[in-house]
């Protein structure tokens, strides 16, 4: 990394604290404090005063000025001099979008005239990207195999549902408290991934998609099977007490920052890891396998690689959908839940970092859109929440004619011919 780098870096790091921190900072010193608060809790309750305030506040204003400003800055781009590199292009896409979502319970409010922090309009869209979220990291796992190394898996489903999962239980029966369950969740995907990886990487092709599929089945059949009802519920699943601070229904503006930063979190993992030499590596492994044997790889350990991490962050996705919904069910480990990250990833975009974070985004915000829309055509009329399997089948097949590479992937297609074309 070059010196010119590293200070876009900070510089990035910079602007983003900035964006999160000044709001913060302005809604603490003009929020009315509780009464019994003093010190550092008087300053955390008048910030949460003015969070929870209903309408289009001082305090959304200046969010909407600074994320104005982020924008504006990130289309100049390569004018701002020293500053280019840390707000151009990619860079500058990433920052204004993760200020946007980082203001967005509260833009919503403002529009709404609701509360970030009590029913309404925007503690229900909150519940909305708290979802997207963790489909986005979902996605983002399955990307890396799929994508990146080029391993099909129809078992993708199996990760997040054992998250979901091994979560409860460890909370439920065995009495763990919430970050031992957590971690005790990410071990079992660790393991299964391991399992998964050991034996089904032996064969290849269609043949392994096969393995993951009746792999993941068998863990849906246990998760439904009558004979296991009084441990996970059976076809109701069950049911888990969380604390107060992830409780969904209580602290939702928290979750919803919890569920942001796994996403951010699982983009960096990924991110950085296939700009790493191993990462390299793996490329090679998906565009020619063989080739990279006569290189001197093991590409079996580095495959393995890829499946273990992406398990981790799926596990993770299915943790934090089991801490939001305080409870699962065998749908979880369904085959919806592979095939849908796998649409998601097609859409957006294979072996492209922000493509499968797109596909979840506009999937999953599509279908919330037009959940309860009904569209009458030649006088029959069609509820689209009715209809929405078929919808989404209609979207896919139009999106992959218009865009072969998803939606991220031919433009960036396109993008590299017309700088090639210039003189």
């Amino acid at each position: 990394m070059t010196k010119a780098s590293r200070s876009a870096g900070l510089i990035w790091l910079g602007l983003l604290a900035a964006a999160l921190l000044i709001p913060y900072g302005f809604a603490a010193l003009t929020g009315t404090p509780a009464q019994d608060a003093a010190g550092l809790a008087g300053w955390a309750s008048a910030a949460a005063a003015a969070y929870c305030a209903k309408g289009p506040t001082p305090l959304v204003w200046l969010q909407a000025g600074l994320l104005a400003g982020l924008a504006a800055a990130s289309l100049a781009g390569r004018r701002l001099g020293a500053w280019a590199e840390a707000v151009a292009g990619a860079r500058g896409g990433y920052l204004t979008g993760l200020a946007a979502l980082a203001a967005l319970p509260f833009l919503i409010a403002a529009v709404t005239n609701s509360s970030a922090c009590t029913r309404g309009q925007a503690f229900f869209w909150q519940a909305i990207f708290v979802d997207v979220f963790i489909m986005a990291i979902l996605a983002i796992s399955y990307n890396l195999m799929f994508g990146f190394v080029g391993v099909v898996s129809f078992g993708h489903a199996a990760f997040f549902g054992l998250g979901a999962y091994s979560v409860g239980l460890l909370m439920e029966h065995l009495g763990w408290p919430w970050w031992g369950a957590v971690l005790g969740a990410l071990a079992i995907s660790v393991a299964i991934a391991l399992i998964k990886g050991f034996v089904g990487l032996r064969i290849r092709g269609l043949y392994f998609a096969l393995f993951t599929l009746a792999f993941a089945q068998v863990f849906f059949l246990l998760a439904g099977n009558r004979l296991l009802v009084n441990v996970t519920g059976a076809e109701d699943g069950f049911t888990f007490a969380v604390p107060d601070f992830l409780n969904m229904t209580k602290n939702r503006l928290f979750f919803y920052y919890l569920g942001l930063a796994a996403m951010v979190l699982a983009f960096l993992v990924v991110r950085q890891l296939m700009r790493s030499p191993t990462g390299r590596v793996l490329v090679a492994v998906r565009d020619n396998e063989n080739r990279a044997q006569m290189l001197g790889y093991n590409t079996f350990y580095f495959k393995l690689i890829a499946i273990v991490i992406a398990g981790v962050l799926a596990g993770g996705a299915g943790v934090l959908r089991g801490l939001s919904l305080k409870g699962a069910s065998p749908e979880v480990l369904g085959l919806d839940f592979t095939m849908t990250p796998l649409i998601m990833t097609l859409v957006g975009g294979q072996a492209t970092f922000v493509g499968p974070v797109l596909g979840a985004f506009g999937l999953h915000l599509l279908e919330d859109f037009l959940r309860d829309t009904v569209v009458t055509v030649a006088g029959v009329s069609i509820n689209v929440g009715e209809r929405w399997a078929l919808i989404l089948g209609v979207i896919f097949i139009l999106i992959v004619i218009v865009f072969p590479y998803g939606i991220v992937g031919t433009v960036q297609n396109e993008w590299r011919k017309r700088r090639a074309r210039r003189p």
